[in-house]
């Protein structure tokens, strides 16, 4: 009985060390990511930038994990990904499309929270960095309401438009047209897996509840809102970074 006690114990412990390392070697990836992600965009644009914009990035980020707890869900650590962004995995699934509308929206709201703050910053010291980082800040959440998925936008938007992705495509492709970035084909790519698989379900019948209108409504508004709020911000920003 000591014997077998002591193996139990034994490997207990090994399991413990086992989730121990599994929480660090994630911790390690995002810390790893993140660094990495800074000197990424410090190359060209100095270190300040690169850590001003990564952290811009992260506020985005949590954003969604704050939204993700208040679901009843659990969120894993962010991952940053140079050009792209960063990505936080959501372990388990909303109950509806709602829920899943409502942390899609939430990493766009708190990076526009945040390069608010950038853009009050530069207002009180006038220091151009931080309107380069407001204006970085703005634009990026705005191309991230894109209604296509998988980004934050397009599974906004599936909540009171099941149509709003061929707008989506329209946009992702006239901007790779104007800009060429190969990033943008293989958003566009994610998509066409995205919106293949989300059909597959409509045709087998989605067991998700259906939303009640007023709450689609209520979306539509938030939506629209936010992508004017970061319109108009992206072009302030941009019009007192560049003074005729």
């Amino acid at each position: 009985m000591v014997a077998a006690g002591g193996a139990v114990l034994a490997l207990l412990a090994k399991a413990k060390g086992l989730l121990i390392g599994l929480k660090f070697g994630k911790l390690l990836l995002t810390m790893g990511s993140m660094m990495a992600t800074i000197w990424f965009y410090a190359r060209g644009n100095g270190w300040s930038f690169g850590i001003g914009f990564v952290l811009l990035i992260l506020i985005h980020e949590l954003g969604h994990a704050a939204a993700i707890r208040r679901a009843g869900l659990a969120a894993g650590y962010p991952v940053f990904i140079p050009f792209f962004g960063a990505m936080i995995a959501l372990k388990g699934q909303p109950r509806d499309a709602l829920v899943e509308a409502e942390i899609a929206l939430a990493g766009p709201v708190a990076g526009a929270v945040a390069s608010t703050a950038c853009a009050a910053l530069y207002f009180v010291g006038h220091d151009k960095l931080f309107l380069a980082l407001a204006y970085s800040g703005f634009f990026l959440n705005l191309f991230n309401m894109t209604p296509l998925p998988p980004l934050d936008g397009g599974r906004v938007a599936a909540l009171f438009s099941r149509r709003a992705w061929i707008v989506g495509a329209v946009m992702l492709g006239a901007l790779f047209l104007v800009t060429s970035t190969p990033q943008l084909l293989l958003i566009g790519l994610l998509s066409v897996g995205h919106i293949v698989r989300r059909r597959r379900q409509q045709a087998e019948g989605d067991p998700a509840p259906e939303v009640r209108g007023e709450a689609r409504r209520a979306m539509a508004w938030r939506y629209f809102g936010l992508c004017g709020f970061l319109t108009a911000g992206a072009y302030f920003a941009h019009a007192l970074l560049n003074p005729r």
